[in-house]
């Protein structure tokens, strides 16, 4: 440093601030610094992501003084509640009370102004609103006060009951109150185990929304402390109007930090509290449009822009988007005038330019000028990786990840001498499936940039094309913001075409990678003012291609471009290009009628032949191009066909057709089964392509990479792999994953493949790993395919053949299956369709009405659910190539609690044993699309408690006698070997009519290569076998003979039919019977009833079975409706009676192996009515004694109920009576005044019956006979959230 001037050594030492908010590669810096008052003022930009927090730093305010954030919106539905129910107010001094959803009772303000005296009440639970990272901060931080209150209360308590112990006498009680050392102890078990079991279930607020005579307001209870009165004290809250109105936003506490904001619609029944589901919205905002005056440097790129927070991530889903979400925003981007779009999110479709949200994004271009930026995708390095919407939908910008080394020096603190600029290796690639290029443009992929206040930190560090598309964003802010202030006249497509033939071309990164280059504000905003009164600065050049497109390209929808991709396409195409002017649909027909440009078509490649010219008119005009790839070398090759205006050439191309051709490898083998590259070089970046052919049979790759040599340090690898499927998502056909590579490693990967496809292989040392390297790459093609695929019934005496064959190399065929699951089709019980209020929420454009159904499914599950799944097959797999508004399920017990929510791609979910109710949404404006959903089919997939192996065999007959079971076998090329499934017995739980399923492999793993292919199995379950009744043969009466020594045979046909005559009549008589019992028990309501049991009807019934078993019970049933419980205990007794028990003891007192299977089902059937009978007579018994009061209740109604207590336990299954033996013990110790004990098992029913409100209570009460406050207020939360009082809102 000392021969370094001071300047120098400043600048050596100063920190590098132009890579914090990168602006310098965009000349976004430069053009502000230029136009100072062109910093975006005057634009509003629509952020769809996961919420803006008007809070964050540098939210606040534009350069010229205006709210930064003008609006903020949540879309998606995971904020709202329901607030259709009103009360009256009540004066008070000074205030109105009002009693809440809640129960709570409110003091509002005398002076807050509502006209109609009306208020409309409604809950939302805390943690609905918050993301899952901040729910389990704010669990711990809120449990740690209380729970360390309570174990200074199991403190105290056990130090109680050592004093106690040390001076019990036997006439004297341990706590002077009654209260046995046994029974303290019980309470000191009970006080640890909901220490425990403790799981803080956060607040519920209360929300009161009334309207002012001018707009709708709200309050939001956050609070909840009650005064002496028992009222919450909400008049020093100010009333929340709609965002947009006044900017107005809260913090919901000091312990989260998190802000929230309100709408409110449908005249006051609807209120959305919005809050942020992630950090990612507010860090795009931040890069497009920060403002921090003090820190300059940290601005975003557009500082003078508006912001409007259009939240598309759904809170239940974990952020995922949904077309819910996605297709209200359209509706908030109109409703707010909003210039640009930035769509920082994006999935993989199946076919480019289709489903309902692109299409809306196309009308949002095309028709109301809006400019719509978004994220490329994050899927690189392979091609055709781009996302959907941004680089699958024509109209919209896509953006791909740029990378500068001062962005490496300022973000990721590396050494950048031996860096270059780059893209991002994992910066998703082109071209899409129907030949567009895909990436429109680049930008800097990262930044450090603010995030919510609930974060806990004012900025962080995010990269990604999420990060690239809101740089492009603020940058073409910029350039709207120098247009307006000139008045420069532009629309959409001017703008695209100037960003795209103004980009400076990085040489060192691929076309496919960056687009037409890296943005280049100052030259964009340059060219659309010199070009802005050319013709086809009006209207946009639509290119689409007919026949020569490519199988991808052409399948499911308009070809974009010629995309060659699979080898069977790669020879001599003729394409025709179809080229069409189409204007803003208000354009004048005189304007259209008038149009004529002169154009000269020119190829960018040598081995692309194209007219010379075309005079192109308003009706277009089609263009045959000849495409010559069969001189090329292997690789991907690029190449444009432009149209020039003939009078200008400088303005660059007026349109492009994209053209793709992938020459494959040329075969390293006699079928091109294998290939291998040695010593590959690699640096950081570098990235190495091959395509191979699939050959004919190959069923799966093995992929094998490998240092060449030793190396220094690990290196960081990206491994993708990939072919396309024509209407399929690259996704279901890729591999991309993140390797390390050390000297000696060798990294397996296996994929499954399909024949006549081309794979790409892509091998990337990633971007920030530093170092040189070489490696070594092979590629092993295998073939071994089962046919036919089995479907197989449970239980049947069959055997199923499959012939498995090696199509391209010598293979061992190891066979593996088993079923592991089963699946159970459902039908909705309930559908309803109606039309969403027309408010701006849900309005589209041109006054197009938005219908929603809503489909009801009921699951009663006998036994719990681990990972199962609930799908719709025909809508599941597609979001952004959906043909539908939204599709969403929620899942809710039997108390109404929001337990699960699924979308396009269910999840697995766990599901206890109980009752379910399943709500499907789906929303179109064409309601005879819902019309056709109202009997969707659900399908529910549950895991057997143990997968069925199945065996294979080599012989039917192996298989029939289940012997000489299948071994692995060699094959060569060509050959075929069988294999003989028998078919499995029936697994425990599955039912007549399911489907079970499973997988089966077919070929073992050799040195890293292993067949992924896993084929599925689908087996039946058939209906049950009839069984025929055994006779014991010692129990079987010998036949008698006749006179004269002969067997007497003649009459045994008289008494068969004797016998089944007999049977027929004793069925009908018990079906005739069950039926006349069930119509009574369907009768309700007392007076009902007492006129029934009045009748001549029920008379019969009781003269012909009065004395029958299903008589008595009934007896039980009316009694317990009457809520006559003496009645109730002599109608058990009457059951008890009827039943002998002593038989029964002895039946079930052995372990029975009884073959007579009619004995076994009578005694199992009398034994539940036993157990029944004793259950409600001891319930029975416990009501009297509550009634009479338990302190005051005869002795002789107490020894009743202990009796009949004790004879219940002693024929109660200790498992699935559980939560009633519990109960009933419960009560006991209550009324002996052993709350510890009572308490004990009061959480054993409750353990038993979580969902069971019935035992919540009681447990509860006990809590408040203890003098548990603090327990007392817990259980009161839980109970808020546990059983609320209506479903959640879609």
């Amino acid at each position: 440093l000392a021969s370094m001037s001071a300047g120098d050594a400043k600048a050596q030492d100063a920190f590098p601030t132009r890579g914090i908010m990168p602006k310098v590669e965009t000349q976004a810096l430069s053009f502000v610094r230029k136009n100072p008052t062109f910093d975006g003022r005057g634009t509003v930009v629509a952020i769809l992501d996961t919420g803006v927090d008007p809070g964050a730093i540098g939210l606040q305010t534009t350069t010229d003084g205006k709210p930064k954030v003008i609006d903020v919106v949540d879309t998606t539905g995971s904020g709202d509640l329901d607030t259709s129910a009103v009360v009256d107010g009540k004066a008070g001094d000074g205030f109105v009370e009002i009693t809440g959803a809640s129960g709570k009772r409110f003091k509002l303000s005398d002076k807050w102004n509502n006209p109609t005296g009306k208020w409309h009440v409604g809950v939302k639970p805390e943690f609905e609103l918050y993301t899952k990272g901040l729910t389990r901060f704010v669990k711990k931080e809120r449990s740690r006060k209380f729970l360390e209150a309570q174990r200074k209360k199991e403190s105290a308590l056990a130090h109680q009951i050592a004093l106690a112990e040390a001076k019990e006498s036997a006439d004297e009680k341990a706590d002077g109150k009654g209260r046995s050392v046994d029974d303290l102890k019980a309470s000191l078990e009970a006080l640890r185990d909901l220490i425990k079991s403790y799981d803080y279930p956060g607040r519920v607020f209360d929300v009161v929304v009334f309207n002012d005579g001018e707009r709708w307001r709200c309050v939001v209870d956050t609070e909840g402390v009650a005064d002496a009165d028992g009222l919450v004290d909400l008049t020093g809250k100010k009333p929340m109007a709609d965002y947009r109105h006044e900017q107005h936003y809260e913090t919901f506490s000091a312990v989260d930090l998190m802000n929230y904001s309100v709408n409110i619609y449908d005249d006051g029944n609807l209120v959305s509290i919005v809050t942020t589901c992630g950090s990612h919205g507010t860090h795009v905002a931040g890069i497009v449009a920060t403002h921090l005056p003090e820190e300059p440097e940290m601005n975003g790129v557009a500082p003078g822009a508006q912001i409007v927070s259009v939240k598309i991530g759904d809170m239940r889903l974990g952020s995922m988007e949904t077309n819910t979400g996605m297709v209200r925003a359209i509706a908030a981007i109109l409703d707010n005038k909003c210039d640009l779009v930035n769509m920082s999110y994006g999935e993989p479709t199946t076919t480019p330019n289709s489903g309902r949200f692109p299409e809306l994004c196309a009308e949002l271009v095309r028709n109301h000028n809006v400019i719509f930026v978004s994220s490329a995708g994050n899927a690189g390095p392979a091609l055709t990786t781009v996302g959907a919407p941004g680089s699958t939908t024509g109209e919209l910008i896509g953006v791909g990840a740029y990378v500068s080394p001062q962005m490496m020096e300022a973000e990721y603190a590396m050494r950048t001498a031996e860096m270059k600029e780059i893209q991002y290796t994992w910066s998703s690639r082109g071209p899409t499936a129907n030949g567009h290029l895909g990436v429109c443009i680049s930008a800097p992929g990262g930044a450090i940039a603010p995030v919510p206040q609930w974060t806990k930190q004012r900025n962080t560090l995010m990269n990604g094309t999420s990060m690239a598309s809101p740089n492009a964003c603020g940058g073409l802010a910029l350039v709207l913001s120098g247009l307006k202030a000139e008045g420069v006249e532009y629309n959409p497509f001017s703008v695209r075409r100037a960003a795209e033939n103004t980009a400076r071309y990085v040489d060192t990164i691929e076309r496919f990678a960056q687009g037409y280059g890296l943005l280049q504000v100052t030259k964009c905003f340059e060219y659309l003012k010199t070009f802005e009164k050319t013709k086809e600065a009006a209207f946009d050049y639509v290119v689409s291609v007919g026949s020569g497109a490519g199988r991808v390209a052409s399948s499911g929808g308009r070809a974009s471009g010629v995309y060659l991709r699979d080898f069977p396409d790669v020879k001599l195409t003729n394409a025709l290009i179809n080229i069409k002017p189409t204007y803003h649909r208000d354009a004048k027909n005189e304007i259209k009628q008038a149009m004529v440009q002169r154009l000269l078509i020119k190829s960018t490649e040598f081995w692309i032949d194209s007219p010379k010219c075309v005079m192109m008119h308003h009706g277009g005009r089609g263009l045959s191009v000849s495409i010559d790839p069969t001189n090329l070398d292997a690789g991907a090759h690029y190449a444009e066909v432009h149209g020039m205006d003939a009078s200008d050439l400088s303005k660059g191309p007026v349109f492009k057709c994209p053209i793709t051709v992938v020459v494959p490898e040329k075969k390293q083998d006699k079928v091109g089964a294998k290939y291998t590259f040695s010593a590959i070089p690699f640096k950081p970046g570098a990235i190495f392509r091959k395509y191979m052919a699939i050959p004919p049979g190959a069923t799966w790759a093995h992929i094998a990479i490998s240092p060449k040599g030793s190396i220094d340090t690990v290196r960081k690898f990206m491994v993708a792999a990939l072919w396309l499927k024509p209407q399929d998502s690259y996704r279901q056909h890729e591999i991309n994953k993140f390797v390390a590579i050390r000297t000696g490693s060798v990294e397996h990967f296996n994929m499954v493949v399909e024949p006549n496809h081309t794979l790409e292989l892509a091998f990337a040392q990633y971007w920030s790993s530093y170092g040189v390297c070489e490696m070594d790459v092979s590629v092993t093609f295998h073939g071994v395919t089962p046919s036919p695929m089995p479907l197989l019934t449970c239980g049947a005496p069959n055997v199923y053949r499959v012939d498995i064959t090696s199509a391209i190399g010598k293979e061992t065929v190891e066979v593996s299956a088993s079923l592991s699951a089963k699946e159970t089709n459902h039908r909705p019980i309930k559908s309803v369709i109606r039309p969403l209020p027309a408010g701006r929420r849900d309005a589209l454009p041109d006054a197009r009405f938005v219908y929603e159904i809503v489909l009801t499914y009921s699951l009663d599950l006998a036994a719990k659910i681990s990972k199962g799944k609930a799908s719709f097959p025909y809508l599941n797999g597609r979001l952004y190539d959906s043909a539908y508004g939204s599709q969403m399920y929620m899942v809710f017990d039997e108390n109404k609690r929001h337990v699960f929510t699924g979308d396009a791609w269910p999840d697995k979910l766990t599901l206890n044993k109980g009752k379910y109710t399943i709500l499907l949404h789906v929303r179109h404006d064409n309601v005879s699309m819902l019309e056709g959903l109202k009997n969707l089919l659900m399908v529910l997939r549950t895991p057997l408690s143990k997968p069925v192996s199945l065996a294979g065999y080599r012989t039917y007959t192996g298989a029939a006698l289940k012997q000489s079971k299948f071994s692995n076998t060699g094959l060569t090329p060509g050959s075929s070997v069988p294999v003989f499934f028998s078919a499995p017995s029936t697994p425990s739980g599955a039912n007549p009519g399911e489907m079970l399923v499973g997988e089966l492999s077919v070929a073992g793993e050799k040195a890293g290569s292993k067949d992924p292919n896993k084929y599925p199995i689908y087996c039946t379950v058939p209906p049950k076998a009839k069984t025929e009744k055994k006779v014991d043969d010692k129990k079987a009466p010998k036949p008698q003979k006749k006179k004269g020594g002969k067997d007497a045979k003649e009459g045994d046909s008289d008494k068969k039919e004797e016998a089944k005559k007999e049977e027929e009549e004793d069925a009908l008589e018990s079906a005739m019977r069950k039926a006349m019992i069930d119509c009574v028990k369907k009768i309700k309501g007392k007076e009902a009833i007492e006129k029934a049991l009045a009748s001549s009807h029920y008379k019969a019934l009781q003269d012909l079975h009065g004395s029958h078993l299903k008589f008595l019970e009934l007896q039980i049933y009316i009694a317990q409706q009457l809520k006559d419980q003496q009645k109730v205990v002599d109608a058990a007794d009457a059951v008890i009676a009827g039943i002998a028990s002593d038989d029964l003891a002895k039946y079930f007192g052995v372990k029975n192996n009884d073959k007579d299977k009619a004995l076994a089902k009578k005694m199992a059937d009398q034994r539940k009515s036993l157990v029944a009978a004793l259950h409600a007579k001891a319930t029975a018994c416990m009501e009297i004694v509550k009634t009479a009061g338990t302190a005051a209740a005869p002795s002789e109604k107490k020894t009743a109920f202990e009796k009949a207590l004790e004879e219940y336990i002693k024929w109660a299954d200790e498992k699935k009576d559980k939560k009633a033996i519990s109960t009933l013990q419960a009560f006991e110790k209550l009324a002996k005044g052993e709350l510890g004990k009572a308490l004990k098992d009061a959480m054993e029913a409750l353990k038993a019956a979580p969902v069971d409100k019935g035992a919540f209570t009681k447990q509860k009460d006990i809590l408040k006979s203890l003098g548990w406050s603090e327990w007392v207020k817990y259980f009161e939360e839980v109970e808020k959230v546990n059983f609320p009082k209506k479903f959640r809102c879609f």
